[in-house]
């Protein structure tokens, strides 16, 4: 019981830190926040995910042998008779011990990615390692009465195998989507400036699809960087007739700023910038979780052989 109890105080003490210090950051949060040093050496020890180091899966594996180990004692008293405060000390100790696989399962195997779908749009999530392609088939908002504050948004969203459809519904905040094993999130939203770019006389228009403030990804910049943003709050005043401002920094000379409306283009030096149209995104969250059920299993087990333990005399 001793090396139980020594286990269980080390996870807390990992959990404890876990919660206290946020996890699961970029980097360079890191080096900023403990200085080039300590930030270092905080990302090699693999602070920065604490929960998916090796050693704390190696604390979780002795405290299962330990459990095990407990589970076994226990079993070996039920062979002089069935008690039932006995058989619920079984039942707490194996429930635990399913809890905690099931949460090394989730740890280790669940999986959490965030997506930007484009309205209108399919993307492919086989990167992902999701067997499927999604498509946003439509966005929509609900303001309050005073038509300025969000009350709900909404997507409606078809996932897809070639062309058979595997699912089509809607989601809305804290109203995820369920297919199969994942769950699916509405975590945000907002606007894609879309459009051109290419260098005079000749060169080929390259598509581009930024967010607002963003820098446009070319491959014939030459070294010339350019940033395309929007002017005005297009859920205001709606997606036409929107203007972008857009910054091109050659890679020699001064900075150049303009001015371009929706449909039209621009020309900056040996530059053509054409702002073709926003699009909508929506922000979602794909969510697997493998050890959901055996975690809530194993809870509920623990629960109902902790009740026959400590409410039935150990003469029955």
């Amino acid at each position: 019981m001793v090396g139980v109890f020594a286990s269980l105080s080390v996870i807390l003490a990992v959990v404890l830190f876990g919660s206290l210090v946020p996890q699961g950051m970029p980097a360079e949060i890191y080096l900023e926040r403990y200085g080039e040093l300590a930030g270092r050496l905080f990302l090699t020890l693999g602070m920065d995910d604490i929960f998916r180091t090796r050693g704390f899966a190696l604390i979780g594996i002795v405290l299962f042998m330990q459990m095990a180990v407990c589970t076994w004692r226990r079993l070996r008293l039920l062979r002089s008779g069935v008690r039932l405060w006995i058989a619920g000390s079984v039942m707490l100790h194996v429930g635990l011990m399913i809890f905690m696989a099931s949460v090394g399962i989730s740890l280790w195997w669940g999986r959490t990615v965030m997506v930007e779908a484009p309205e209108g749009k399919s993307i492919s999530m086989a990167g992902q390692g999701f067997p499927f392609d999604l498509r946003l088939e439509k966005f929509s908002i609900e303001y309050y009465a005073d038509q300025r504050s969000v009350q709900q948004y909404r997507s409606e969203i078809s996932l897809l195998q070639g062309d058979k459809v595997l699912k089509r519904g809607s989601l809305e905040v804290n109203e995820p989507l369920e297919f199969q094993s994942i769950k699916i999130f509405q975590m945000s939203y907002g606007w894609l400036a879309e459009g051109t770019v290419r260098r005079l006389p000749d060169g080929v228009p390259e598509s581009f699809s930024v967010h607002s403030g963003d820098w446009v990804p070319w491959s014939g910049s030459q070294g010339d960087q350019l940033r395309v943003a929007v002017m005005s709050d297009p859920d205001k005043i709606g997606a036409t007739g929107t203007a972008a401002a857009f910054m091109l920094v050659p890679a020699a000379g001064a900075r150049r700023t303009g001015v371009v409306m929706a449909g039209e283009k621009a020309v900056s030096g040996n530059v053509e910038i054409r702002f073709e149209r926003l699009r909508r995104y929506s922000g979602l969250q794909f969510k697997e979780d493998p050890g959901v059920a055996g975690i809530f299993g194993g809870l509920v087990l623990a629960l109902c052989g902790l009740v026959l333990r400590y409410t039935t005399p150990e003469r029955v």
